[in-house]
């Protein structure tokens, strides 16, 4: 009788015990690939003079789309061509994937990949900031800075 009771709690222990490690798992690798920390272009270029990069490495790269340079392959294959810009210095960029529609000259964006010995970023996730067009003109703060109103009086009945 005991014996049994002694199984099924070791079964039960070493079934809580995967699903705590699989928890940890996943929190473990969400938390890692949440906190990636970007270079900018100029940061890529200076570290690659220094030898600091790691060619091929999963990194994050953040630039400018520099206007003109926004070149699509064949319809199949989903791959565009680019040219990032940051500090005056550029570096292109290959991406295969969908593209987001805020992807325009001139946008901001942050490309997950890696970069190669040729000289290339070849990104497998691109993300395009939104264009500054749907800002308020003048800023957030305009509403801040306005001086405040006195009510106007309330017609007499």
């Amino acid at each position: 009788m005991k014996d049994r009771k002694r199984k099924k709690q070791r079964k039960f222990l070493v079934g809580f015990g995967l699903v705590i490690a699989a928890i940890c798992y996943l929190i473990y690798t969400g938390a890692t690939d949440a906190t990636m920390y970007y270079l900018t272009v100029s940061e890529l270029k200076a570290a690659v003079e220094t030898g600091d990069v790691a060619y091929d490495e999963n990194m994050r790269l953040h630039g400018k789309v520099v206007n003109g340079s926004i070149q699509r392959d064949d319809v199949g294959t989903m791959r565009i061509r680019f040219v990032a810009h940051e500090g005056g210095v550029e570096a292109p960029v290959v991406y295969t994937g969908v593209v987001p529609d805020t992807f325009k000259d001139d946008s901001e964006v942050v490309v997950e990949g890696g970069y190669g010995r040729d000289g290339t970023f070849t990104a497998h996730t691109l993300y395009a900031k939104c264009p500054s067009k749907y800002e308020a003109e003048g800023g957030y703060g305009q509403y801040e800075q306005a001086e405040p109103q006195s009510p106007e009086p309330l017609p007499q009945s």
